[in-house]
């Protein structure tokens, strides 16, 4: 039995309860290169997106004839003179992105049948944002929230942010294991992106990480106000028991009663997979109109690897 108060507090792999040391070796893996690399697919956990000017900008974009209120400090006289008429010179410049967290600590990501816990998966998938944000030179922040509150940090572009951000996560990580009942997230969730609504302005980068069980209409309309002036992406994290039940006998038990259960494809399975796939599809199809990408992580496989695997999926096409 683990006691409380002078006795020993009980140790758990880091698969099951993270800890900084292991959220922070992430920082080598981000700025080695090694995992979210330069790619299009991975650019909104960048914070900075390439815009158009008509002046003076950091990189060469094109050249374009020369229209009423271009800066004449950028007109290209050579393309000008070869072809007759003027033609400007267009820049881009790099805007500043600032990324904001959402990350989903409540009892009900204490769950994994494989090898991690949703709750740690969703801690790695927070180091990865946070380390690659700063490493190109933007602001990180955001809320680390469970049933029994929450850790809020408006963006600040610096390491010491990110290590506190992912120490805020490990504190609530750590308490998981002692909740004796797991509750719906849905109302702590919505109350988590009223807050994140009232606290940004515009132009951010909102990245929300949950398994995104039971939301509600609520849940919609804040994630669809959010996307209005801010880039949102969607972290889906699951774990194989939400996917399929494995066949033959079950044990099902509420805490208090138990009963013998036999599951088959041929029965109540084959649902629970049709389900599963359904909610996947209603969850990336119903964002789609509101340009909110939805990406799945399984616990199975260690996030750095899956990023690696769907980039190189992406490359090949």
């Amino acid at each position: 039995m683990f006691g409380f108060g002078k006795h020993k507090t009980p140790s758990y792999p880091p698969e099951v309860v993270t800890t900084l040391k292991d959220l922070m070796r992430f920082e080598f893996l981000v700025q080695s290169g090694n995992i979210l690399p330069k790619h299009p697919i991975y650019s909104v956990l960048a914070g900075r997106h390439a815009s158009k000017l008509r002046g003076r900008g950091l990189d060469f974009e094109e050249v374009r004839q020369y229209v009423a209120g271009d800066d004449i400090r950028n007109i290209d006289w050579r393309v000008t003179a070869r072809t007759g008429e003027t033609y400007s010179k267009v820049f881009n410049e790099e805007k500043e992105r600032p990324t904001f967290i959402v990350a989903d600590q409540s009892s009900s990501m204490f769950f994994g049948s494989q090898r991690f816990v949703k709750a740690v998966s969703v801690a790695h998938v927070s180091a990865i944002s946070a380390f690659y944000t700063i490493k190109r030179g933007d602001r990180v922040g955001g809320i680390v929230f469970n049933e029994a509150g929450m850790d809020f940090m408006m963006p600040k572009r610096s390491k010491a942010q990110v290590q506190y951000f992912l120490q805020c996560i490990v504190n609530r990580n750590q308490t998981l294991p002692l909740r004796k009942v797991v509750e719906s997230n849905t109302e702590v969730l919505n109350s988590m992106l009223q807050k994140t609504q009232a606290a940004i302005t515009h132009d951010y980068v909102v990245i929300v990480i949950s398994d995104f069980s039971n939301i509600d209409d609520q849940t919609r309309r804040y994630l669809r106000n959010l996307s209005q002036h801010n880039d949102v992406m969607l972290v889906h994290i699951y774990d194989r028991l939400d996917q399929e039940l494995p066949e033959g006998t079950l044990i099902l038990s509420d805490g208090k009663r138990q009963a013998n259960w036999r599951n088959s494809k041929r029965n109540w399975g084959k649902q629970y997979i049709d389900s599963f796939t359904e909610m996947q599809h209603n969850l990336r199809e119903e964002f789609r109109p509101y340009d909110i990408p939805v990406v799945f992580f399984n616990t199975e496989e260690a996030i750095e690897d899956q990023i690696m695997h769907a980039m190189g999926k992406i490359i090949r096409k």
